[in-house]
Parts: C-alpha cells; structure tokens; sequence
C-alpha cells in the first residue's frame, strides 16, 4: 500500500476520499462530492503531485440489462476509465475496483461516523469513504477508532 489513496464513487455526481498515511498536520483524511470535471481534474492533479505514493481505488460498474434505462451510466464507466489512466500514466499499477455491496457490507453508515468520515447529505462522499476504508482494511489499516467502535458494538 502506498502513502496516498484516493478513492472515488463515479458518475455525473461524483465522491471522492483521500486518506495520507504519513499526515504530518493531523488531517490525514479528506472527502467531498462533486461532479464530474471537478472529480477528474482532482485524480489527474493527484497523480502527478503524488505519483509513485498513490493508489488509486474506484467503485466498479456493472452493466445490467436495467443499466440502459440510467442515463449516469456514461458517466461512471467514463470516470473509471479516466481513474484507470491516472492509474496506470502516474503510479504504473492497475485501478483497484471494488464492488458496491462489498464496501457498503463492510463500511456502514456507523463506522464511517465512529471514523469521523460520515458528511450528513453527501451520499456520494460517503460512497467514495467506504471504497477507502475497504481498501485500507483489506490490506491490514487499523484505526484505534475501529477498534473502539467494535468493542461497542
């Protein structure tokens, strides 16, 4: 795992999360919910400020006969394919893709308050913070927060 993650939820509106693991000010992570433009140009200047430190991590899109009828669905997989450049131009690795449910089974509503990530009326933000916590867990992240909040629980 690399110093710099930024994670993203695609689509015309969009979210994105970066968290810093080497954070000197005490802000280590960061999420907003914006749009489209705005999100690509925030992984392409990610991407170059950052490059070998970063990983990239989205969530996947997948095409279902149902898929027709949403017309954000250009946007998602436009955005991933824009996250899969910044990827593979800046830090030479693979997008990492994760599914909706995997992240939404894993990073409730609650972890993310427990987390201090939770943005009341930003689902999109919320989306891209689950994406990041799955990847930082799964590859062996431990918050004390996390802790705290499963011994609660």
């Amino acid at each position: 795992m690399r110093s710099v993650i930024i994670a993203i939820d695609p689509g015309k509106m969009s979210g994105g999360a970066v968290y810093r693991l080497n954070d000197q000010d005490g802000q280590p992570f960061s999420s907003w919910q914006c749009d489209f433009d705005e999100l690509c140009k925030h992984m392409i200047e990610m991407g170059a400020a950052h490059r070998d430190n970063l990983d990239v991590v989205s969530e996947s899109f997948i095409i279902t006969i149902n898929t027709a009828k949403n017309t954000q669905a250009t946007w998602s997989l436009e955005l991933i394919g824009v996250a899969r450049m910044v990827s593979r131009l800046y830090t030479g690795q693979e997008l990492v893709l994760q599914t909706p449910a995997a992240a939404k089974r894993l990073c409730s509503d609650d972890l993310l308050k427990a987390l201090g990530w939770y943005k009341p009326g930003q689902g999109h933000a919320n989306d891209a913070a689950r994406h990041l916590g799955l990847f930082l867990l799964s590859r062996g992240w431990m918050d004390p927060r996390i802790k705290k909040y499963m011994s609660g629980r």
